[in-house]
């Protein structure tokens, strides 16, 4: 008996999956979270869970892309950490009423792919979902600069506070000189032009710097 080998031609390629267009809600009000639902359906995308928590590791399993509110409890930074320990393909973009410079950086250094604030509207929520499942990162201009400003070493400032030295954020520093000037958490965050609840998180984090410089107590908590 003879046997004749059959020739083999090259194995056929699997073609690569693209993310599904699958959205998973996580965090802030139940009417914002209902209109965004609305938006993305509206736009094709299939909202597979919404949650004013942490969604279960069984929908996170479901997501192209979670969309977390920046006020969901426990903090966003924590909730991006806990999302993509239980779903690493997901793409997780952090929505915000604001761009703020020190959480765009604690949410990228968490894993996050994203970091949009609310002010881009509708278009710009949907676009960000549909880079984020191209996947790509989804950074707005100002906070691309914010992201250099860090790798080139360049986005603290060294100041004095009580004649301790502390090294603050250029934001933080920012707030602190406006607030030496005598003006009050409003009036700076209307001149920065941010919220007044940001600038108070600002003030915070200096004291918190300051108390762990010198544990003494700081009049720099914010009062209005």
């Amino acid at each position: 008996m003879t046997s004749h080998g059959n020739a083999r031609g090259p194995a056929p390629t699997v073609p690569t999956q693209p993310a599904p267009r699958t959205v998973v809600l996580a965090g802030g009000q139940a009417l914002v979270r209902a209109a965004r639902r609305s938006v993305l359906a509206r736009s094709g995308m299939d909202v597979v869970a919404d949650s004013a928590d942490l969604p279960s590791a069984a929908q996170l399993q479901q997501a192209g892309v979670v969309l977390v509110d920046a006020d969901i409890p426990g903090g966003c930074v924590r909730a991006v950490r806990r999302i993509l320990e239980q779903a690493p393909n997901a793409a997780v973009i952090v929505v915000a009423p604001e761009l703020d410079q020190e959480m765009l950086l604690a949410t990228i250094r968490a894993g996050a792919s994203g970091y949009i604030p609310e002010t881009l509207g509708v278009r710009g929520l949907i676009r960000a979902v549909e880079v984020a499942l191209s996947g790509e990162a989804v950074i707005p201009r100002a906070g691309v600069t914010t992201l250099i400003e860090q790798l080139r070493g360049g986005a603290q400032e060294q100041t004095s506070v009580d004649g301790f030295p502390l090294r603050l954020t250029r934001r933080e520093a920012d707030v602190v000189t406006r607030l030496r000037e005598g003006m009050t958490p409003k009036q700076i965050a209307y001149e920065l032009d941010l919220s007044a609840v940001t600038v108070r998180r600002h003030l915070s984090s200096v004291a918190r710097k300051a108390r762990q410089a010198r544990p003494v107590p700081l009049a720099l908590e914010p009062t209005s």
